[in-house]
């Protein structure tokens, strides 16, 4: 049995972010500070948040749901490097709602202690951004070294941390934000040095409560904002039962913007069953 992710589409989709409290709310992030997710989450809902980084995607969703921080803001998915499917799954695990979403355009900069690009011989950052910068890296016969982390490598240069062998803070960068480097008090020798201008990574708000709460307006009634759905749901092993499954959808003339489909095991199956139940039980009541 494969689980199925999929989402319809509206004309337009609802971010919520001007429904939000105007009192400030903590917003959990993975990441460092400065990191690319702190950052798409001052776009998405403001300066005023306060953003509370965490080691991993389960922590944010453990932050929420303990009531530790009200949103998590998670990246689910990448034009370039694909679905984050660790998020897809924690979703299910966890018992939190999708309330908006935000685009966000990955741009990647040059950050050093000194202002002499010239003297730059090496390059940390995550594996994947240093590939989205190969070309420019190759350019300057730059060697890129892969650390854990984007923002997490701006502040190894910054705070003067042990650096990979041979790398001094006279002649490394980190490829970073530039909110990285405003954080920790970089120079930005270059802007834009990805390969690739189509870099956007797609997040998720996630909160305790269900998105009806801000589409409803005070009187209880719907607002008529157009919205994004997502429902996940099983298959049973037979022939045709996907086929069958979307025909409900285009029957009614309604479009999917995504369709994800993930293994499932046992346990998980289990759970779901668990929750179905509890669902149906908590309507009946």
């Amino acid at each position: 049995k494969k689980q199925t992710t999929a989402t319809t589409t509206p004309p337009t989709t609802a971010t919520g972010s001007s429904q939000l409290s105007s009192n400030p709310i903590r917003i959990a992030y993975q990441g460092v500070s400065g990191a690319y997710s702190e950052k798409a989450t001052r776009e998405l809902l403001g300066q005023n948040v306060i953003a509370i980084g965490h080691n991993s995607f389960e922590a944010c969703y453990r932050a929420v749901a303990s009531m530790e921080c009200d949103y998590a803001c998670l990246p689910i998915e990448n034009s370039l490097g694909g679905s984050i499917h660790e998020n897809y799954d924690l979703m299910l695990r966890y018992d939190l709602t999708i309330v908006a979403e935000h685009e966000f355009r990955v741009s990647h900069c040059l950050l050093s202690q000194h202002e002499d690009i010239s003297k730059i011989k090496f390059a940390i950052s995550h594996p994947q951004a240093l590939a989205q910068c190969d070309n420019y890296l190759r350019g300057r016969g730059i060697t890129p070294i892969p650390t854990y982390d984007t923002a997490g490598s701006a502040k190894m240069i910054a705070t003067g941390a042990t650096l990979p062998e041979g790398c001094t803070a006279e002649n490394t960068a980190a490829i970073a934000s530039d909110l990285a480097g405003k954080t920790y008090g970089l120079n930005c020798l270059a802007q834009g040095i990805e390969d690739d201008d189509t870099n956007f990574t797609r997040f998720l708000l996630l909160a305790r409560k269900s998105v009806l709460q801000w589409l409803r307006g005070d009187d209880n009634n719907n607002n008529n904002i157009p919205c994004k759905t997502s429902i996940v749901f099983t298959l049973p092993n037979t022939s045709g039962a996907l086929y069958k499954a979307l025909a409900c959808f285009s029957l009614r003339e309604i479009d999917f913007s995504k369709i994800e489909s993930r293994p499932t095991s046992a346990s998980l199956l289990n759970f779901l069953k668990f929750k179905s139940q509890q669902q149906q039980q908590q309507q009946q009541q």
